[in-house]
């Protein structure tokens, strides 16, 4: 999946999803959108894997089972 991500130098790209999580620690992006707009990086919450987790409310644990 490709994913639209807004560089410190104000450049606009689209870039693999795999590829999110390195350019945002080594502080090559400034903004990546999702479907409900675009996130600032650095204010907003973002799961991630290489930073050490996510910050904010744990949202997926509460959803109920689909599964009957």
């Amino acid at each position: 999946m490709l994913i639209r991500v807004r560089f410190k130098d104000g450049r606009i790209d689209l870039i693999p999803s795999r590829k999110l999580d390195e350019l945002i620690v080594m502080s090559e992006i400034d903004q990546f959108e999702r479907a409900s707009g675009w996130v600032m990086v650095g204010r907003d919450p973002i799961r991630s894997t290489l930073r050490g987790g996510y910050a904010g409310p744990e949202r997926r644990k509460n959803k109920p089972s689909q599964v009957e």
